[in-house]
């Protein structure tokens, strides 16, 4: 099992395994450089021909091969006028060791390129320079970071894989919250608590029963008054462990619907729910903080019975999170957990919506337990159930329950998991 910078052995009976699920594998025979270099085949130099080019790309919390995409997407900009790149960080911390590597990465290959001219910026949330944009139509005030307003065409490098609120990440969020100002992230995100706002679920998504979300929609809403006439062009990737698996280059309204389908094919599963689910988000950086490390949990909720039991492995080497995720994700948690959701029902706080998730989960399980390097007096206030060997809890639930059934869920941050309909 994956557990932060290394791997924990777990013994399991066959007997009891209902379902084994990970993300698919990269073809063996097939190169993520060859797959990219095909994609961006139908990149023509005549698209940013002395234009300004501004790229937008994740943060270090993000295990994305950038070396490897810069390399094969710098040459296709030497005919831009000027190439901005833009850390879009969300209100994740801007100045930070891994946001400093991901720029000197990208001046490295931007150099090899012969690019004419890069200027690299890392979006803050707490800085100054926002523009506002407008209203979205659920009331979200979208003021954004003014060095959007250089570019003249937008190529997000886009690593996509399911959201459990957002339906995807995708490359519509590096705009809101990607590159917003906290109060345009805090109402957005405060529709997670609505259950449409989900995995799986989006307004670009071929399927129209999957199209109601509300928080996609507004990011969607955002992105639209942000870029204006602009055009926005993406480097669609479907990636596992740093490798890429699938790749598609184009005008994000003419591929999103085929990536979101491809997304799907990669990482959706239909299971029926297991008396234990065991998950492990897929190391670091998946499981940096408990903050972070929880959308596994979401993402594969519906494997496991009401009144089942979890065994989560989450190393947290940066602990529960950053001081305001604490303050208003884990603080909110140590409540009574009737009380967690009723505040945060009638007072919505950015990274509540984490609280609020988990409450509802704790309350739908007999037990969650969890194998981290945080204290375990920190995880019990939050009514988790601490462990520190995993392998003695297994087999206590199996001595209570032989023939119970085990769902086991690796790389868990990128699975879709969906309850089988009953006959």
């Amino acid at each position: 099992m994956a557990y932060g910078r290394a791997s924990l052995t777990l013994l399991i009976p066959g007997k009891n395994i209902l379902n084994e699920i990970g993300c698919a594998s990269s073809d063996p025979t097939t190169s993520g450089e060859r797959v990219l270099s095909e994609a961006l085949m139908s990149l023509d130099t005549d698209l940013v021909s002395n234009r300004r080019v501004t790229v937008l790309c994740d943060d270090y919390t993000r295990p994305t091969p950038r070396a490897e995409i810069f390399k094969a997407l710098f040459p296709k900009l030497s005919t831009a006028r000027a190439v901005d790149l833009v850390i879009s960080t969300g209100t994740h911390a801007a100045k930070t060791p891994g946001n400093d590597d991901i720029i000197e990465t990208a001046e490295k290959a931007a150099k090899s390129a012969g690019l004419r001219a890069i200027e690299s910026f890392v979006h803050d949330v707490n800085g100054s320079g926002f523009i506002h944009a407008g209203q979205t139509s659920q009331g979200t005030q979208v003021r954004y970071n003014r060095v959007l307003d250089r570019a003249e065409i937008f190529i997000v490098i886009s690593d996509m894989k399911p959201h459990y609120f957002a339906g995807y990440s995708n490359p519509i969020k590096h705009f809101l919250p990607g590159c917003c100002d906290f109060s345009a992230v805090e109402n957005n995100h405060s529709m997670a608590l609505d259950p449409k706002s989900s995995f799986g679920r989006h307004p670009l998504h071929p399927d129209p029963e999957r199209q109601n979300n509300p928080l996609a929609l507004d990011q969607l809403e955002a992105m639209g008054l942000i870029v204006g006439d602009r055009s926005v062009y993406a480097v669609h990737l479907i990636t596992n462990e740093g490798q890429i698996m699938d790749a598609m280059f184009g005008e994000i309204f003419n591929t999103l619907p085929e990536m979101f389908r491809r997304v799907d094919g990669y990482f959706g599963e239909t299971v029926e729910p297991a008396d234990i689910a065991i998950v492990t988000p897929g190391g670091f950086p998946d499981d940096e903080s408990l903050y972070t490390s929880q959308r596994a949990l979401e993402l594969t909720a519906a494997g496991v019975k009401t009144d089942g039991r979890v065994l989560f492995f989450s190393a947290c080497e940066n602990g529960i999170g950053t001081a305001k995720a604490k303050q208003n994700f884990y603080d909110r948690l140590v409540l009574p957990l009737a009380d967690v959701l009723k505040t945060i029902e009638e007072d919505y706080v950015l990274y509540a919506h984490k609280a609020y998730k988990f409450a509802l989960m704790i309350q739908k399980l007999k037990t969650l337990a969890i194998k981290s390097e945080i204290a375990p007096e920190i995880l019990a206030a939050a009514h988790l159930t601490p462990i520190e060997n995993p392998q003695q809890i297994l087999n206590t639930w199996l001595a209570e329950k032989p023939d119970a059934t085990i769902n086991i869920f690796h790389h868990a941050n990128k699975l879709a998991i969906y309850e089988k309909a009953k006959s």
